[in-house]
């Protein structure tokens, strides 16, 4: 019905859904792969802001894909443990049952590849990277390669010794600064992640880095209105979300326009106090993310003077970086590594942290 209703009102829809503003960051991307590739492009931002939509957008209605080769590798939809899970990340065999086992043709996800190289690969004989240079290489195109959620490999290792995220940055600088074989970009909300990238001097002088947002306040007050909520739900609503458009799309489900404001206030502080026992969680599982046990207490201070301003990096005292990193992990907060501030990843979150200061609970 939300779609229905918006689509009506003129609204862009995607996939069945609203897919609302972001003209800047469409053409920016368009004119970005129209360069030769030269540099690996990060894009990151707060949790929900339409990273993955924005890329599948641009890759699906504004790109031909009779001048584009475009391959995407969603990591976070992969179950990956060890080196060899990331290999059958890009590998499914083919079907044919009537060829031998030792010629069967595998089908990667990006080429198809002999059952015999898939071997030595997985063997270590060959190294996989050096194999996707060479299929790379074949392709008469343009290349756009497209990577969500890197940060899944942090943890791999390849013979118990080198990092399979390290070899896989080698392999992205590769395809881009050494040969200029394909555009990488590479999508994240982990910005804790990020900032190691962004701090290693190599990497930065070869990357790219765009954030995407959430919406204005125009774009969202225009949204609820064109939905049909009244001045009064609005500032109450963004009072509570800020500019989040994913949770307006939700609180659509639950509370209409011509719903009283009391049943919208009740739907919203609901979502508040979820948003306080995401927090409160962490807290109670102190050990679990080796975070000291007065960790409450120091983040309530911290809180404090987020709710007056945002914090930059570089002030925070010792005792609260790996309090600001574990929160950044459970994307409570956000932090932008070009600028070094410090913010709720929504205001849901900010609202949660004032009931917290307030009732000094949890």
């Amino acid at each position: 019905m939300l779609t229905e209703i918006l689509r009506k009102k003129g609204y862009r829809i995607f996939r069945d859904e609203p897919f609302i503003d972001r003209e800047e960051e469409i053409e920016f991307l368009k004119e970005y792969f129209k360069e030769t590739q030269r540099r690996i492009l990060f894009i990151y931002g707060p949790k929900s802001t339409g990273k993955t939509t924005l890329i599948e957008y641009v890759i699906e209605k504004e790109l031909n894909d009779k001048e584009y080769w475009i391959n995407y590798l969603n990591l976070r939809e992969t179950v990956l443990a060890t080196y060899e899970n990331f290999i059958y990340s890009f590998f499914e065999e083919a079907k044919d049952e009537t060829e031998t086992k030792l010629n069967r043709t595998y089908d990667l996800k990006i080429f198809k590849l002999e059952a015999k190289i898939l071997k030595k690969i997985k063997e270590r004989r060959i190294n996989l990277f050096a194999e996707l240079i060479r299929q790379f290489e074949k392709i008469d195109r343009k290349k756009l390669f497209i990577i969500d959620e890197i940060q899944v490999l942090e943890d791999i290792y390849i013979n118990g010794e080198k990092e399979l995220l390290k070899e896989f940055l080698n392999f992205c600088v590769r395809l881009t600064k050494e040969t200029h074989l394909s555009h990488i970009v590479i999508l994240t909300s982990n910005t804790i992640f990020l900032n190691r990238i962004y701090n290693d001097a190599k990497l930065k002088e070869i990357s790219d880095f765009k954030l995407i947002n959430h919406p204005g306040k125009e774009v969202i007050i225009k949204l609820l209105k064109d939905l049909g909520y009244n001045d009064s739900q609005i500032e109450l609503a963004m009072d509570y979300y800020g500019t989040m458009i994913s949770r307006f799309f939700k609180m659509y489900q639950y509370v209409k326009p011509e719903d009283n404001i009391e049943k919208l206030k009740d739907y919203l502080e609901s979502e508040k106090l979820d948003a306080k026992m995401q927090i409160v969680e962490i807290f109670k599982r102190y050990k679990k993310y080796n975070l000291p046990k007065e960790s409450k207490d120091i983040f309530l201070r911290m809180a404090k003077r987020l709710i007056k301003e945002d914090i930059r990096f570089e002030d925070l005292m010792e005792e609260e970086i790996g309090i600001v990193d574990v929160f950044c992990e459970k994307e409570i907060l956000f932090f932008d590594p070009k600028t070094g501030i410090i913010t709720p990843n929504s205001r849901i979150y900010l609202k949660a942290m004032e009931d917290m200061i307030k009732n000094n609970t949890g």
